[in-house]
């Protein structure tokens, strides 16, 4: 058997392994996804940390793959992997579609009137939470508690005091709450008649079951179990 000694003849060779390495280690990166949270919102820019790395991204600007197609003080629209969709103040994107792990950190941030606001689900049902650490439970009005399947009427009845006077209530249990990647079941709740609260109010029913640090703008959960 005659081997051929001339390096020249290995090169190709060489360059073959390596460039499948490079398309390995670039396929891997893409599996592993990224991880996205939008930190500030202003008139076409936003604030936005990728993995690691935060850039202040103009309208039309890209930057590790993210492309800011819009913003306002409400929402960011950014397009990722060719797919475009609305994201509010201090939301966290995952492109990597893995399992959340529960005891993994969630960081809500406070939205332009100075409130901690989250995105989530009552039931199956997606909700905005205001996060109230004054609030005995979870409070939502009549038409969001019908959305998500509730048979409030069903509950025990009792009178609340709101800014428009006396209403309606009714006292239940939420089978599934679930704030960004937390999710807890058998919540109480209080259903109130009407339009109020506009959004869902997140009292301690669901607060005292996990752990919640405050730190300046920000606010840290994590599930305790």
């Amino acid at each position: 058997m005659t081997m051929c000694t001339d390096p020249k003849h290995k090169y190709p060779q060489y360059l073959s392994v390596l460039l499948t390495l490079v398309l390995l280690i670039i396929s891997v990166k893409a599996l592993a996804g990224q991880t996205i949270k939008v930190l500030a919102l202003f008139s076409d820019r936003a604030l936005v940390v990728v993995d690691d790395s935060q850039k202040l991204l103009k309208k039309d600007q890209s930057f590790e793959g993210v492309k800011l197609i819009s913003a306002d003080s409400d929402f960011a629209v950014l397009e990722v992997q060719g797919r475009r969709k609305k994201y509010p103040l201090g939301s966290e994107i995952s492109t990597s579609y893995k399992k959340q792990d529960p005891k993994k950190v969630l960081v809500v941030w406070k939205n332009k009137y100075n409130m901690f606001q989250a995105e989530g689900k009552i039931n199956s049902s997606r909700v905005t939470f205001l996060i109230d650490t004054g609030a005995n439970t979870v409070a939502l009005n009549s038409g969001i508690a019908k959305k998500a399947g509730i048979n409030y009427k069903k509950g025990r009845q009792v009178l609340v005091q709101t800014a428009s006077g006396m209403v309606k209530a009714y006292q239940v249990k939420l089978n599934k709450v679930n704030v960004g990647h937390i999710q807890l079941y058998n919540v109480s709740g209080m259903v109130l008649e009407g339009g109020y609260p506009t959004q869902v109010l997140l009292g301690q029913s669901f607060l005292g079951r996990i752990h919640m640090i405050r730190d300046g703008d920000k606010m840290n959960l994590r599930k305790k179990y």
